[in-house]
């Protein structure tokens, strides 16, 4: 991991950049990989890629959630309610209410989320910033 050390919970106080690199990257589940953009006391945000026919299995946190899908399309399910995604779609989640998804089939997908207040099961893939 060329000396870099993941389980950084990064400064709300400070600016940072983080730059993309191969150990920024985490296989979160079968066929979806994470990257942990930033992840300080007050939220966390993510860059999901999950490839086609992926399943993000129901699940829950007490976590509010956000996202926008960058690209690609799938059925998400929260609570008891489905609906398509697609590009250039956002959504929210309440804290604590259920939910997964489902990526079509041959739809490689991208997701950007954010939670608040942050994710502190995530600090163990949060890098410490490049810079300032």
């Amino acid at each position: 991991m060329s000396g870099i050390t993941k389980g950084t919970e990064n400064d709300y106080n400070s600016a940072g950049f983080w730059s993309d690199k191969p150990e920024a990257w985490h296989d979160f589940i079968p066929g979806v990989r994470r990257r942990i953009l930033v992840n300080n006391t007050a939220a966390t945000m993510a860059l999901y890629k999950l490839n086609g026919d992926a399943v993000v299995p129901l699940h829950s946190h007490p976590q509010a959630q956000y996202g926008i899908c960058l690209e690609g399309s799938g059925v998400f399910t929260v609570g008891d309610k489905t609906w398509k995604m697609k590009k250039g779609d956002t959504y929210y989640i309440p804290p604590s209410v259920t939910h997964g998804l489902k990526i079509d089939p041959n739809s490689d997908t991208t997701l950007v989320e954010f939670f608040t207040p942050m994710r502190k099961d995530f600090v163990k893939e949060t890098l410490p910033a490049d810079g300032p």
